[in-house]
């Protein structure tokens, strides 16, 4: 068998994924018990966001208050949004943790140093001052590094993402900003987002610093447009999505929370139906170069219907998988060996596996708009998962039945169906699975998106990977030229 074929890898699935508990709630109500549950266990643990008591069970982190300012991020936005002033308690014991540690003679021998976690000891300075909690001394020292770019931070050798960072922490600190640092814009147009990510092989890494460079371009919604115009802010859109249906299907909690928060962040504020807002169902991304458009997208009714479904299931898939404590367990969770566990030591294992993911997943919460038209408060009818999770075969069974209805389906069901194809597409593409693939392949030309970019994109790869991986078994030098 060929080589590539002996490569095919599907990643082990955690148990909660494909749950969206016994009911579909709606969006507005699934996303607010996510943000109750997750409030309730950050205040419960508040003292582990502390740097000696995380480091009492727990490895010492690089930037020590790392938490600490992650947690820092969630107030502000809380405050902003008016779910919870900066003056409640678990905002003020958070305020009191960062000052406690600012106060530590070590927090000012790290800023002084000027080294790789600079732009951070600067990020909590300056949120404890627009928090209410200013320190002068740590301010100006700040500055100065700043000006006389202690690290190199500035120079345009460094990662776009690295001084995108540090630009968005400079503008929203107030700080005077170095002349060999761009704007926001400038670097944002230099960065992943604008420069066109290849959706269907992007990395986890890649993907995370997706969502950082959309955050800081948005200030976590704040302002709700891009440094970009036109058919750049409708890439962007579009690959949110699609990313959105990837990690729905692998279960991935942090990925999908952080999916949320940036499509949250990118709402136009147009609304079709319970929870639904713009885009349509699946064109692929827009057209690239050298390429014709795909098939039009489908009614507008249709695509805002199709587009609430994903994150109506998003913020269903948090739901179902949050503890009863509240916490949204992280990628490395492992409830077997929280079990063998007792007392802080089982404490510290939950804060340290859970909480990136549920702070990211109160984050999304506290930035998204409910919906105009509240929707039903309770559990509304079961609907059942909206793709199939990322396991090959539940994938050929989808491809096989979605190829199978293409034939009498309605508009509505097949925008439903051509919605799954991008995500689906992506999983094959990157577990580098010629049968599958070559299944979605099929699913796609049956539903009238045989040249959408993605699937050409990957009809192009999948031809690529070899004869023997599946290309020739179709026939043709395109692999869906069987009909």
């Amino acid at each position: 068998m060929n080589g590539a074929t002996d490569e095919v890898y599907w990643p082990p699935l955690p148990a909660h994924a494909g749950r969206t508990g016994d009911a579909f709630l709606a969006e507005d109500e699934a996303a607010r018990r996510v943000l109750t549950g997750a409030l309730g266990w950050i205040e419960a643990h508040l003292d582990w966001f502390a740097p000696g008591r995380w480091e009492e069970f727990l490895p010492r982190r690089p930037f020590r208050p790392g938490p600490l300012l992650e947690l820092l991020g969630l107030v502000r936005v809380l405050d902003r949004s008016g779910i919870m002033p900066a003056t409640a308690p678990l905002p003020s014991r958070a305020l009191d943790l960062a000052e406690e540690t600012v106060h530590e003679p070590e927090f000012a021998r790290g800023l002084r140093r000027g080294d790789a976690f600079f732009p951070y000891h600067l990020n909590l300075t300056a949120l404890l001052e627009l928090l209410g909690r200013p320190h002068p001394v740590l301010r100006a020292a700040c500055q100065a590094l700043l000006t006389a770019d202690a690290g190199g931070h500035c120079r345009p050798y460094k990662p776009v993402l690295s001084r995108l960072e540090l630009r968005y922490f400079v503008d929203r600190g107030g700080f005077t900003a170095p002349d060999p640092l761009p704007g926001l814009g400038p670097l944002f147009r230099e960065g992943i987002a604008a420069r066109g990510a290849d959706v269907l092989q992007l990395t986890g890494d890649e993907t995370y610093a997706l969502t950082h460079v959309l955050l800081y371009a948005t200030d976590f919604g704040h302002r709700r447009r891009l440094p970009c115009r036109g058919e750049a802010v409708a890439r962007v859109r579009e690959t949110v999505r699609v990313l959105l249906g990837v990690h729905l299907a692998r279960g991935s909690l942090d990925l999908l929370a952080e999916l949320l928060l940036c499509d949250a962040a990118l709402d136009t504020g147009q609304r079709g139906g319970p929870g639904s807002r713009r885009g349509p169902a699946f064109t692929g991304l827009p057209p690239v170069a050298g390429r014709g458009p795909g098939p039009g997208p489908a009614p507008a009714p249709v695509a805002r219907t199709v587009a609430g479904l994903w994150r109506r299931a998003g913020w269903n898939a948090l739901a179902a998988a949050q503890r009863p404590d509240g916490a949204v367990p992280g990628p490395v969770h492992r409830p077997e060996i929280l079990a063998a566990l007792a007392g802080d030591k089982a404490a510290a294992y939950l804060f340290g596996t859970c909480y990136h993911t549920t702070l990211a997943s109160a984050l999304a919460a506290a930035a998204r708009k409910p919906a105009e038209a509240p929707g039903p408060s309770g559990p509304t009818e079961p609907t059942g998962f909206p793709l199939p999770r990322a396991h090959p075969e539940e994938i050929r069974h989808w491809a096989r039945g979605a190829a199978e209805a293409a034939r009498t389906a309605p508009p509505a069901a097949r925008a439903e169906l051509a919605a799954c194809l991008g995500p689906l597409l992506a999983l094959a593409v990157r577990a580098h699975d010629p049968a599958v693939l070559t299944d979605v392949l099929r699913a796609a030309e049956r539903l009238g998106h045989r040249d959408d970019p993605l699937a050409r994109s990957a009809a192009a790869l999948l031809a690529a990977w070899g004869p023997e991986t599946g290309a020739g078994v179709l026939g043709g030098a395109h692999p869906l030229s069987t009909r």
